[in-house]
């Protein structure tokens, strides 16, 4: 029958195993100390950048910050920065096999962590056996992102560069219809100025009849001033109506500006507060700790089986 299991049992067993359990640790710590070293694991860097989000327009109820999250998070940054610097092949994955993408992302969300800190920032930590492409792999998100958010800016602000290039277009047509019909009176009617012609010609038109002009020179003028009057309503009215266009199509070309720069405008929508460096200290694997519990395993289950063993015994 097994014997009663109680500490001072436990005890007992644990110093008559004594030497065994302990070289069952050194054992296990040695192991531990070589799988560990980078001969085995491949140690990694990390590189990490800390931005503010500027610029950014707010789509919903989100802060920016979430924007920015969002925008980094994307599937377009990430296919960006796996294609500029061939992730594939660094992280020998074959994408030609089912589930190569998978794997890939998978991959790249292991060493890629985007998160945002208690102060309204967002934080950017890539791990990677490289160092340099460690600090690399940061300034291509934040790249991407910039880029990206650039895009999604432009695509909007062209969709109002195409409502402004047709209002433009149609206050020009406007405008220069107007035009076209004073040049026919200015040409045919030699009007250009209703009000000053008409006074003018009326002072000549009292001179005359005040002088000893004849008759043939006071019915030209007459004729001229008839001439002024069937003509000169649709003159002055075109006239109005040439400013009041003109007018409106000054405001609708400065929109216009407005929005072209808008849309070749290039802003950046990240400040960088910590830039990412090239780190010369090593951050995985953390070998003390793999060595701590590869050993107490190893000695708790060569315990439990010298402990096990002598209860069936």
């Amino acid at each position: 029958m097994p014997n009663e299991l109680t500490f001072q049992r436990i005890s007992e067993v644990l110093v008559a195993n004594i030497r065994p359990i302990a070289t069952v640790g050194v054992v296990a710590a040695v192991l531990a100390a070589v799988f560990s070293g980078p001969t085995f694991i491949e140690p990694r860097f990390l590189s990490t950048a800390t931005v503010y989000p500027v610029n950014l327009n707010s789509y919903s109820i989100e802060t920016r910050t979430d924007q920015l999250l969002q925008l980094l998070r994307s599937n377009s940054v990430r296919d960006s920065v796996i294609k500029k610097y061939d992730l594939m092949t660094v992280y020998k994955v074959d994408t030609a096999k089912a589930g190569g993408y998978f794997a890939l992302y998978n991959e790249f969300l292991d060493r890629v962590e985007i998160s945002k800190t208690q102060y309204e920032s967002v934080r950017i930590d890539v791990v990677d056996e490289d160092p340099v492409l460690a600090r690399d792999l940061v300034n291509g998100l934040l790249t991407q992102v910039n880029l990206l958010a650039r895009r999604l800016q432009r695509e909007k602000s062209y969709e109002v560069l195409v409502i402004a290039e047709r209002a433009l277009r149609h206050a020009q047509h406007k405008l220069d219809s107007v035009e076209a019909r004073l040049d026919t009176l200015r040409r045919t009617e030699g009007l250009l100025a209703y009000e000053t012609q008409a006074k003018e010609l009326t002072k000549g038109y009292v001179r005359m009849l005040n002088s000893n002009s004849s008759q043939g020179q006071r019915d030209q003028l007459l004729g001229m001033i008839k001439d002024l009057e069937s003509k000169g309503g649709e003159f002055r009215q075109l006239t109005e109506l040439s400013n009041m266009f003109r007018s409106n199509y000054g405001q609708l070309l400065t929109e216009y500006e407005q929005v072209v720069n808008d849309v070749t405008k290039e802003l950046t929508y990240t400040n960088v507060i910590v830039y990412p460096e090239v780190s010369d200290k090593k951050v995985y694997p953390i070998r003390w700790l793999i060595v701590a519990m590869s050993t107490a395993s190893a000695v708790l289950i060569c315990f439990l089986l010298m402990l096990w063993r002598e209860q069936r015994s």
